[in-house]
């Protein structure tokens, strides 16, 4: 490190003629940001800079890394459909409601994001008596269609 202490802020040169930014300061190591990649990175506190004279011809983002799209890409993978697993598990029985939400939410957990699984569970009862089937829950709570 050269004979001043860099201040957070402030624009220094690394050896190497990248510019950087001070963006904190700890007791054996300093934080960089470069002002080229907004890549962050720490170094030794005797890490020699020198202060960047004239200052970027641009301006530093705050935030270089923005919070990620909430919008799906068109190139991920669909979804896997809920009511396959469900209906494996109504059918074999042996599972409570609660069972039943326990493992579809851990076999398809991506697929489970902002739904309500009890009543995904209650709907698949349904269309089981519609179609003829009978939906039974014995004395200790665990279903089975039949």
């Amino acid at each position: 490190m050269s004979a001043f202490e860099p201040r957070i802020a402030r624009d220094y040169l690394t050896p190497t003629g990248l510019p950087v930014r001070v963006t904190a300061t700890m007791d054996a190591a300093i934080v960089l940001q470069s002002l080229s990649s907004d890549n962050r990175f720490t170094v030794p506190r005797s890490f020699p800079l020198e202060l960047l004279k004239g200052g970027p011809a641009f301006v530093l983002r705050t935030r270089p890394y923005g919070k990620r799209s909430t919008q799906r890409s068109r190139y991920t993978l669909p979804l896997k459909p809920l009511a396959p697993l469900i209906d494996a598990m109504l059918l074999a029985g042996g599972k409570t409601m609660r069972g039943i939400v326990r493992e579809v939410r851990r076999k398809a957990s991506a697929a489970c994001e902002g739904k309500d699984l009890n009543a995904n569970v209650r709907a698949r009862m349904y269309w089981f008596r519609r179609k003829g089937r009978s939906a039974h829950r014995d004395a200790q709570g665990r279903l089975q269609v039949r």
